[in-house]
Formats: C-alpha cells, structure tokens, sequence
C-alpha cells in the first residue's frame, strides 16, 4: 500500500523552476525521475481559490463556480469558499471510490470531503482579512473548515509522536508574527503529509500547500533574497516528503505530484478603481477587474469609459452563465494590477506605484503566470512536456489514482 501526495506549491513559476535549477534540488530531482511539464497554463485569472479549484476539479471557472479569489453572489462580492465549487473534485471521486483521503493544510476542500482533514492555516483570514481596508464578508464555507477531522486518529497519533500539535494563531501579533506563523504552518502540514504517507498504513490520496513562496513574493518583490529563499525553503519542504518516502522504503512505490496554483513576476504599475470609477461596485483581482452591472448596457457604459485608459473588456465566458450579465470582466495590458484606491499621498490618482512588487493575474498570455508540474512515482513516464493545459493537473492525478476521468483535461504521464 503507498500513497500519492498532490503537494501545490503557491506562487512558484515556470519561470521560477527554470531559472533556479540550483535552489531547487529536490524539485529538480523529481523533474528528472518523472514527467515534468515546463509551462502548465494559468487559470483565468490566474489567482489563489481559481488555481486551487482547477487542480481538485479539472474544469475552468465557469463550470466550477470559482472565477475568483472575491465573486459576485448576486447581491455582493465576497470570498469564494469551499461551498461555491460546484464541480466534482478529487477528494470527493476518491473518497466515493472507497480511498483514505488526507487534506492537509490545502484550502477549497470540504471537512466532509476527506478521511482526514486539517483546515489551511490560512483560513481564519478569510474571516477576518485584516488586510483589507473595508472588511468583505465570508461565509459559512469559510467558517466549516476549521472543523477537524480525524475519525482514524492518524492526526492525534501524530501529535503523540512528537511532531506539532497545531499551528499557532495568525493573529496573534504584528508581521513578523504572521510570517513565521506562515513558515510554521506551511512546515507543519508538510511534516504531518509526510508522516503520514511514510506510515504503516498511509491514506491513498494526501493533498497539500506551501502558501510561503507567494506571501513572500507579494511583499520582497520577484528575485528578491527573501524571495529566492522562501523558493528555497518550499522546495525543502518538498525534499521533506521524499526523504521521509525515503526512511521508510516507500519512495520507489508511492507518487508524488507537484504544481503551483499560479506564477508570479513583477508589478509595473496600479490602477486606482475608486478613481477610474467613482461608486462603482467592483472587485480587484489582481490584473483583472470585475464590475457588478446592470445588464449589457450598463456593461457597455463602463467598458466605454474604461477604454479611454487602455482598459479592455474580457469576453466573459470564465464567468458562470448566470453571472454574464450580472458581472463585467476587465484587463489592462502589461504587468498592472487593480487596487480599490491609492494610497494617501496619491489621493485621487488614477494609477502609480503597486503596494505589492511582485504579483500574478495578469492579462491572459502572461508568460509570469505560467505554472509547473511534475510528477514521479510507479508507472510515471521519465519525460518532459513543453506546455499543458490547466485542466490536465486533475485529471493526470485522477488516472494515478485510478478513478478513471475527471473533468476536461487529458493524462499526462
């Protein structure tokens, strides 16, 4: 009996395992004993909950639901949470055929969704976001995952083997607090994921995130020393499960699949909504901006008025069906991001400098937002893939599991 752990890895590029070969041996390593697809296509738009729902469904937002980090209800932006999928998942096929499966620290899974369940580290800010400057309501989504479970006490056993018992609280303290409540946290899933797929009796199926590399990015900006370490320290991670395989002899028997959720490169400017559109009601998702409007006329105006500063209008077809003429889709060219307003010395601008030095979602075709995968393990070809579509992370993971096809994609190894 062995494992497969679908470990994602958020924020690390195409670019990234391209280009720091060096800083990344285990990631290397396993691109050499296995199927490594070189630039897996980014989700639209290329954010956290889409590219994490891509991975566990296999379809695109408009027929999962998530078409972004914020999405419109109807009568307001909120975050997206594990409720809204609305497609099949992975954990859901393997758990109906009859799989242990473990989620470990990876957002946008059900509790009920899995043998063996510990919510994101990172959850609890989706109900707080102290970063934002006008709170944005969650849901009960949010709310269910920080419901435990452990029905076969692998997580308790765990904890009386001496690894850590939980997390510690985000909150709890200034920055500095919440980046190595991040480290920890990130550290933490990985080694229980690892403990787990090493053991006697390992769940079938084991999904896992490292969140460091992107918060990291945001605030240090692409290239930065910080950044290349938080490269360093999620490949380490990584090289953590195999040497823990490794112990145990099962390294040879058991999977490893690798991906990111999107890229990351640099931000070369901001564009101010609160100035661009005076009371409109929108939502900033990094490169692409979403509208509520009235209809398609009202779609019209605001596109008419957003192209007298280079901003076009998206077809909309990532959006769900019911939201086409409820929600307008927009992107500026280039590495630019939207934000809500600028900030005080800036007052009234309608673009400048980026709070955020590096980022991802850009306009579509933006090679930064190109993602990875790799894949290692019993049967997995030893090749390289130049280009694959997002949806071909679920279903490559579902054909190693067995479960025959899951959503749009094809298998890859």
């Amino acid at each position: 009996m062995a494992a497969l752990v679908l470990m994602m890895l958020d924020g690390v590029s195409a670019d990234h395992l391209a280009r720091h070969r060096a800083r990344l041996p285990n990631l290397t390593a396993l691109s050499e004993r296995g199927t490594c697809v070189e630039r897996l296509a980014p989700d639209l738009p290329a954010t956290s909950l889409p590219g994490r729902t891509s991975i566990l469904t296999g379809v695109d937002s408009a027929e999962h639901g998530v078409f972004g980090n914020l999405i419109w209800d109807g009568s307001r932006f909120r975050y997206a949470n594990p409720d809204d999928v609305r497609a099949p998942t992975l954990t859901q096929r393997a758990l109906a055929a009859g799989l242990q499966v473990a989620v470990l620290g990876y957002g946008m899974v059900r509790p009920e969704d899995a043998t063996t369940f510990h919510h994101a580290w990172w959850a609890n800010e989706m109900l707080q976001r102290a970063r934002d400057r006008d709170p944005i309501p969650a849901d009960e989504g949010w709310l269910r995952t920080s419901r435990h479970v452990d029905a076969s006490g692998r997580l308790a056993a765990l904890a009386e083997s001496g690894l850590p018992r939980d997390v510690p609280d985000a909150y709890a303290g200034d920055r500095m607090h919440y980046l190595m409540s991040e480290v920890t946290g990130d550290q933490t899933m990985v080694q229980w994921s690892a403990a787990l797929a090493a053991a006697p009796a390992p769940p079938d199926l084991i999904v896992t995130e490292v969140l460091t590399p992107d918060t990291v990015q945001h605030v240090a900006g692409p290239d930065h020393p910080f950044s290349l370490w938080a490269l360093s320290y999620a490949d380490a991670l990584v090289g953590e499960v195999v040497r823990a395989l490794d112990r145990s002899g099962r390294l040879q028997s058991s999977t490893l699949v690798v991906t990111s959720d999107h890229g990351h490169g640099p931000v070369e400017r901001a564009l101010y909504v609160d100035a661009l559109l005076p009371g409109a009601t929108s939502a900033c998702e990094a490169g692409v901006l979403y509208v509520a409007v009235d209809g398609s006329r009202e779609g019209a105006r605001v596109a008419e008025r957003l192209a007298e500063h280079g901003i076009r209008r998206l077809p909309g077809d990532h959006l769900p069906a019911e939201r086409r003429g409820e929600v307008a889709a927009f992107v500026a060219e280039g590495a630019t991001g939207f934000e809500p307003s600028a900030p005080a010395e800036l007052a009234g601008a309608l673009e400048g400098p980026s709070r955020y030095p590096s980022g991802h979602g850009f306009a579509p075709g933006t090679p930064s937002d190109d993602r990875f995968l790799i894949a290692a393990g019993p049967g997995v070809a030893r090749r390289r893939i130049a280009h694959a579509a997002s949806a071909d992370v679920a279903a490559t993971v579902a054909a190693l599991l067995g479960l025959g096809a899951l959503g749009a994609g094809r298998t890859l190894t």
